[in-house]
């Protein structure tokens, strides 16, 4: 088979032309070779998202002292013993929480298209537990 030289500012044109003058077993070989490449790089490329998108949904959550008062507050909020100061506190962290977890299920989706399972399926794959089994 004769070189094909490559580089960013190669004219897909000629390079058509180049193959369509190998002999067709050459041809089926190079298609078979193309293919392989290709499925090769889409691996890659959606290892590489799914490990990206692992650790976006791994980040978006409050930090550990945030969850901590989120969760006390919570209690207070239940029990009628919040102040107003902590009422306040409570909707800032209960805003941040929402926006955050709004983003990890968009995360959580691409995933599951990523995956091709649902979102149920991700969410179990990953430890969670979808809202309809609470």
């Amino acid at each position: 088979m004769q070189a094909v030289q490559t580089s960013s500012t190669i004219d897909n044109q000629s390079l058509l032309l180049d193959v369509a003058k190998m002999p067709v077993p050459e041809l089926e070989r190079f298609i078979k070779d193309i293919n392989a490449l290709l499925r090769r790089k889409k691996t890659q490329d959606k290892t590489l998202r799914e490990r990206q998108l692992l650790d976006k949904i791994n980040r978006t959550v409050l930090n550990a002292s945030q969850t901590e008062r989120y969760h006390l507050l919570i209690e207070k909020l239940e029990l009628g013993t919040m102040t107003d100061s902590e009422h306040l506190e409570f909707g800032v962290l209960a805003n941040s929480e929402e926006k955050l977890r709004n983003q990890r299920v968009k995360y959580m989706i691409e995933l599951s298209q990523l995956r091709e399972i649902t979102l149920p399926q991700v969410m179990e794959s990953l430890g969670l537990i979808p809202l309809t089994n609470v």
